[in-house]
Order: C-alpha cells, then structure tokens, then sequence
C-alpha cells in the first residue's frame, strides 16, 4: 500500500483554500498518496486525519502574526492571517503528539518552530549583522541562489554531504530553537536553513523550498523518498497520541 500524506492547507486567497501544485507532484513522485487537510477551528477533527494519513506535510505561505510569538508587529512587510495561523500551530502541536513523520517547509519550518516553544525574526533585517538576501526574485523557482551547510551527524548530512545549493523565498527566519530540535543546516551568513529532531522516526523543517527543487537536485528527491518511506512504516511504531 502506498503511504498517505496530509498536506496541511498552505492558505486562503479570495474565499479559497489551495495548496500548490509542487507539493502535490513532489508527494506523488515519492510515492504516496496525498490528501488535502483544510483550515478549521474544531480540532475534535484533527484526530480523523491521524485515522487517514501517514505522514504530514506542512508548506510555505505567508508571515506568522508575532503576536502568536510574545511580540507586537515590527515590520511592514509580509501578510498575516491570524485564523491560518492558529489553525497551523494547533495542527501543528497535534500532529507532534503523534509518531507520525512531518516535513515542514519554509514557513511551514517557522510554525514548527513556534509549536515546540521558539522564536522567529519577523524580518530579517532585525537581525544583528549582516544579512544575505534571502528573497530571491528568478524566472523559475527550481533556481538555486545561495549555499548552505549541513551539520555532521544530522539526517539532511546523510542525504545531502557538507553543502547544498538552494532557493530562497523568505524574509521572516529562525530566531531562537524550538524545544528537543537542532539546527541542520545554514547558509553563510548564520541563518538557521534546516532543523530536525533526531529522536523521531522524520522531523525535519527545511527554509528553502525542496518540492520546487527535486526534479533537478537528486538529494532533494531522496529527501521526498525518505519522508514517505518512514511515513509508510509509522504506524508500527506505538506511541500514545495526547492532545487536550
């Protein structure tokens, strides 16, 4: 049987819920089947989603309200949704007190983050030193922009080596940890590119974007492979799902 991946909703735009295309391909192309999981406020839901899918993958959108981080709004850049975002942190947190595997991609890594206790900058630019521009503006999105180095002993080194060349399309970044994860990769000028908790089965959050990069960069498809084979065996691995 294939693995079933729960591709959380990336947003809302003009009365509709939509997730991109990429992710769906990158998804499918590894192997599983995907399934749509849309915003709501009743998380009596979430449960359900446990019952259908293997794995979760969390995608790229817009900023994260500060608010939803102890802070009051700093920067004029980006756009906010307060109801995506408590819908994201809430799925968030469930789909952590489970043994299922999750990706978590550019914003998608944020929220993670946020959930398990840590901080973001809400640009890049309130961040001491200098910092390379992380927003790139290419004709195609598989295009890579800048550098970035893996941590010995992580599972993105086991995939990727010392360094990889990736995109890059955010302005908000990783301020300080979350709880139980390490930093996986950086680019040059310190930004915290790739996070992982080594204790799970998958727990990884990358800031690029892997769904726009795995046709051409074969470390980004054993990525997606190795995500959706650790999905398909999860449900072996008995671990007591908690969530108020």
């Amino acid at each position: 049987m294939n693995p079933v991946i729960g591709i959380v909703v990336c947003g809302c735009d003009a009365g509709r819920q939509f997730v991109s295309h990429s992710y769906i391909q990158a998804v499918e192309d590894a192997g599983a089947v995907c399934i749509i999981i849309p915003c709501t406020e009743d998380v009596s839901r979430f449960p359900c989603y446990y019952g259908l899918c293997d794995g979760f993958l969390f995608c790229g959108g817009d900023d994260i309200s500060p608010r939803l981080f102890g802070e009051d709004l700093l920067t004029d850049r980006g756009q906010t949704d307060m109801h995506m975002d408590c819908f994201h942190l809430n799925f968030m947190k469930y789909a952590l007190s489970t043994s299922l595997p999750i990706l978590a991609v550019c914003r998608g890594m944020q929220v993670l983050n946020i959930a398990l206790g840590g901080t973001i900058y809400q640009d890049i630019s309130l961040r001491n030193g200098i910092s390379q521009n992380h927003m790139q503006r290419s004709e195609s999105r598989s295009d890579v922009c800048h550098r970035v180095a893996c941590a010995k002993n992580s599972m993105l080194y086991n995939i990727c080596g010392s360094f990889l060349e990736t995109n890059s399309f955010h302005h908000q970044c990783i301020k300080t940890v979350g709880k139980g994860l390490s930093v996986s990769a950086v680019a040059a000028d310190g930004i915290v590119e790739a996070i992982e908790d080594s204790s799970r089965s998958f727990l990884a959050g990358l800031q690029w974007h892997p769904e726009c990069m795995y046709e051409s960069c074969p470390p980004m498809r054993e990525l997606f492979a190795k995500f959706t084979s650790r999905a398909k065996h999860a449900k072996n691995i008995s671990v007591p799902i908690q969530f108020p």
